[in-house]
């Protein structure tokens, strides 16, 4: 009998048709946040800032640097966004100078009891903030703010109304609720939130006193990883009664991420600002540039 072989590389081709069409499927899933509730993960944050500023021709350097710990629970999972509750686990700040030596040091770590700045900032520590995030990373809101602010006071036992009300203003520019959404985002709004695929670019904004008008590459990815560049033109602003502070610059970012999960592994953003900082009492202004950079890490 005379065996009939004429179908075979049809098959095989038809096969090989399914095989590159599957393929292209998930090259094409979309790239978003997928958490499941009672996820936890833990995030440390690292920030330092060079920055100097030009005063009567002499550059005057201040150098920053920021430490902190926080720990994240999903707490309710929606179609289209997710409920995570954070609580700060540790933050550590310092302000030195060249010229003038150590200006800040700021530990919750510390135990000295006469280290009232130190015993302020520990009362943000396991205060639970409720963040609503959109599956592409943007923030919905945040709430909470305003209770660790509140417990800052009470932890440094201040109760005077006056110096609560004087001094609530400029802690609200860091831990109220608006200015941690902003915060927030920097660290999670990456994701278009739809299909992409090797070099497909998006676009994004955040807003708060770092604006920045970002556009992100797909740069790489696998079944367990997936890496985003970006690139942003930004303005940093400090504006109150006393001082007035615009610049503005570029930002460079580098994210690797859980293709799972969507959730980041680290981040690195370095970011150069230059303009002008006015002191409006003296009358005076001041060329002002920050050069910084930011990292984040998931812990677990």
């Amino acid at each position: 009998m005379k065996t009939d072989t004429t179908l075979r590389p049809m098959k095989t081709f038809t096969i090989l048709l399914v095989f590159l069409s599957s393929l292209g499927v998930a090259a094409q899933q979309s790239l978003q946040y997928n958490l499941n509730v009672n996820d936890t993960f833990q995030v440390e944050q690292q920030a330092k800032q060079h920055i100097v500023q030009e005063i009567n021709g002499v550059d005057q350097i201040i150098n920053n640097h920021l430490k902190s710990a926080m720990q994240f629970k999903v707490v309710k999972v929606e179609d289209d966004v997710i409920t995570l509750e954070m609580t700060f686990q540790h933050l550590k700040m310092t302000m030195s100078s060249p010229e003038l030596g150590e200006l800040l040091n700021v530990d919750t770590a510390n135990m000295d009891e006469s280290d009232l700045t130190s015993k302020m900032f520990k009362g943000t520590l396991n205060i639970p903030v409720t963040m609503i995030m959109e599956r592409t990373g943007k923030i919905q809101s945040v709430s909470g703010g305003e209770k660790l602010i509140a417990s800052m006071f009470k932890a440094a036992d201040i109760t005077d109304e006056a110096t609560i009300e004087a001094n609530k203003a400029q802690f609200e520019k860091q831990f109220g609720s608006h200015a941690l959404s902003n915060s927030f985002e920097q660290m999670t709004y990456f994701l278009p939130g739809k299909s992409v695929t090797i070099n497909d670019a998006w676009e994004n904004s955040y807003q708060g006193d770092l604006q920045a008008k970002n556009k992100w590459t797909l740069t790489g990815r696998d079944a367990d990883m997936y890496t985003v560049s970006g690139n942003a033109d930004t303005t940093m602003s400090n504006i109150d009664e006393n001082v007035t502070m615009i610049l503005t610059g570029t930002q460079k970012t580098a994210i690797n991420a859980s293709s799972k999960t969507g959730l980041f592994k680290d981040i690195s953003v370095e970011g150069v600002y230059i303009g002008d900082t006015q002191v409006h009492a003296q009358n005076i202004t001041i060329p002002t540039k920050i050069t910084s950079t930011i990292t984040y890490k998931t812990l677990n």
